[in-house]
């Protein structure tokens, strides 16, 4: 049966699909009269329509055809796109959307007379005899819509790409491992073999990260249809503007960022931009800053009175009044990241229970993110966050403490200083070198290190955020490259614990999470 056999297909495309229509009609909601929105619109409803018919999924044909006979009728100027029609679209997509959940669900559409009838009823309204003229917008260019993917666009299940990438994993860890041997050994003909394979394997993994990368646009494309609804609950006239440079970046990263600026963005809408606005405006830009990610979330509302953030961090018990008075600049910046900073007294889909930011905060922290705000009363919000790439291979030091391997990525070691004499540093809060003074920090107590792991013949100094702190380690340092892999379950609530990851010799490290380690 076709619907059967290609229907996964099928709603991958037609989400994809989908997100395009979303986005072309609030476009044509800021420019009702443009023609080549209009005609852009049509064509990607007429493909949209051949899909459905080539599913045999008849109800949705209809609720197509419906949709491109208003959108026809703009297109040779009997009718105007007015607002009316625009919310009649956006409901229908909704609609649809519902339908595509259905047939993923129960594998048949859901019922969708009275949206039809609607789009009838609509067009009957508002059709005219007569031609309606319209600004001179229309001009021929290539149409980036296309219809039904080619072979080259087919989906592939993430699931199958994850196992592809673990196995690629595992056949990297052996001809690291095989790779150390023969060195050893001291064989050139077996050392040139397994480099060969090594740059092989190493190939694999690269066409395989290809596959993973995801384009930023793709991802953000329900963003604007986010703001809108947020937008239109609220009262507000809010336009979004998002800069995304063109970049692609792995799922995995992907994932944890639209939840940021999901939160993001309704902060803006429910809390900086105000109904007094005509133009209220958001942008999202995102760009590479050497080996991080930079996200910036930038409104033109009326700021942040950070009097008024000191007040109510006092009114609803986060600090005390007389500890308020002492705070500094960026002290009190950071209480609008308080859980509880901002209760609202009433509760809606956008805003209300105060918690927004801070769950923003804690998610970019545990990303080893770093998260700015900037603003003044009257003059707009700007959030700033700084994410690391993720790591797939990577260098870290390696240390051993009793029967644990240990490591910590290069990106956050600024030096390692050997010691003339193995020291106790269990008492010590300040080591100081080179008349150079840092604060010490030590490997978590929960790990249950014995004694002996109070010794230490080097000092690592760690850089985070600015700061540069000292901690003490034993002995066994090595510079090793390392592969990430997927958190056992049950690794995943040791908070001390960033993950993963397996050495060259094919042996398991545990990888420190610095925000813990240096708090």
């Amino acid at each position: 049966m076709v619907s059967a056999k290609y229907k996964d297909l099928y709603i991958s495309t037609s989400k994809d699909q989908l997100n395009k229509l979303t986005n072309l009609f609030l476009s044509l909601e800021r420019s009702p009269d443009n023609q080549n929105l209009i005609e852009n619109i049509f064509r990607l409803i007429h493909s949209m329509k051949g899909a459905a018919a080539t599913m045999a999924y008849k109800k949705t044909v209809n609720l197509f055809h419906a949709m491109e006979s208003i959108i026809d009728a703009a297109f040779q100027q009997r009718l105007m796109i007015d607002k009316n029609i625009l919310e009649l679209f956006i409901d229908t997509i909704e609609v649809f959307d519902n339908n595509l959940k259905s047939i993923k669900k129960n594998n048949r559409e859901i019922n969708l007379t009275k949206q039809i009838n609607l789009l009838v009823g609509g067009l009957k309204q508002r059709k005219q005899g007569k031609k309606i003229k319209t600004k001179n917008v229309y001009r021929q260019e290539k149409h980036l819509l296309g219809s039904i993917p080619t072979v080259a666009e087919i989906s592939v299940p993430v699931e199958n790409l994850n196992r592809l990438y673990d196995m690629s994993d595992d056949l990297l860890v052996n001809v690291m491992e095989t790779k150390s041997i023969v060195k050893s050994l001291g064989k050139a003909k077996l050392l040139s073999l397994s480099v060969n394979a090594d740059r092989i394997v190493n190939d694999l993994r690269r066409e395989l990260e290809k596959i993973r990368i995801v384009p930023l646009a793709q991802i953000f494309s329900s963003l604007p249809y986010l703001v809108r609804e947020i937008a239109k609950d609220e009262g507000k006239n809010v336009d979004l503007v998002i800069e995304d440079n063109d970049l692609s970046l792995d799922k995995a990263i992907l994932d944890e960022l639209i939840e940021i600026l999901i939160q993001l963005l309704k902060n803006a809408v429910a809390h900086g931009i105000t109904r007094e606005q005509k133009n209220g405006r958001i942008e999202v830009v995102v760009s590479l800053d050497n080996d991080q990610m930079k996200i910036v979330v930038k409104d033109n509302g009326q700021g942040i009175d950070w009097q008024e953030i000191m007040d109510m961090a006092v009114k609803n018990k986060i600090i005390s009044r007389v500890a308020a008075k002492k705070l500094t600049v960026s002290e009190i910046k950071n209480l609008i990241f308080k859980a509880g900073i901002s209760r609202g007294k009433s509760v809606s889909i956008s805003s209300g229970r105060g918690v927004g930011l801070s769950l923003v905060k804690a998610k970019v922290e545990s990303l080893d993110g770093d998260m700015l705000v900037e603003s003044k009363s009257g003059k707009g919000a700007t959030f700033s966050i700084k994410l690391p790439l993720p790591l797939s291979v990577f260098r870290g030091l390696t240390f051993k403490i009793a029967d644990y391997t240990l490591a910590i990525p290069l990106s956050f070691i600024d030096r390692i200083i050997k010691l003339p004499e193995v020291r106790d540093f269990n008492k010590t809060k300040i080591f100081v070198h080179d008349k150079a003074r840092y604060k010490m920090t030590a490997l978590p107590k929960e790990m249950n290190l014995p004694k002996i792991a109070a010794l230490s013949k080097y000092i690592a100094i760690i850089k985070y955020k600015g700061e540069k702190l000292a901690l003490p380690i034993f002995s066994n340092i090595n510079e090793r490259e390392l592969i990430a892999k997927n958190t056992p379950q049950v690794l995943k609530n040791l908070d001390y614990l960033k993950g993963v990851a397996v050495s060259d010799e094919g042996l398991p490290v545990l990888i420190l999470d610095i925000n813990n380690l240096v708090k």
